[in-house]
C-alpha cells in the first residue's frame, strides 16, 4: 500500500465515524431515552472499531498522515 491509499483509508474512517456520530445525535434528538441507550453503546463500539481497524494501522504505517489529518481539521474542521 502507498501513502495515498492510506490517506483514502483515513478519509473513509473519518467519514464513517462522522456518519455514526451524526446518527448518535439524531437518536438523542428524536428517539426515546430507552432507545438511545440501546443504540449508543453499539455506535460507540463501532466508532472505536473503525479507529482500531482502519485509522490506527494507516497512521502507524505512515506517521506523517497525522500531520495531514491535523492540517485538514484545522483548515476545514473535517476530513473529506
Amino acid at each position: 500500500m502507498n501513502e495515498e491509499l492510506a490517506w483514502e483509508i483515513v478519509r473513509v474512517a473519518f467519514r464513517s465515524s462522522r456518519e455514526l456520530q451524526d446518527l448518535l445525535a439524531l437518536l438523542k434528538d428524536r428517539a426515546s431515552a430507552d432507545a438511545y441507550q440501546v443504540y449508543a453503546p453499539g455506535i460507540a463500539r463501532a466508532i472505536d472499531a473503525i479507529n482500531d481497524a482502519l485509522l490506527n494501522p494507516a497512521t502507524s504505517a505512515y506517521p506523517n498522515l497525522a500531520n495531514r489529518i491535523e492540517a485538514e481539521l484545522d483548515a476545514h474542521g473535517r476530513i473529506d
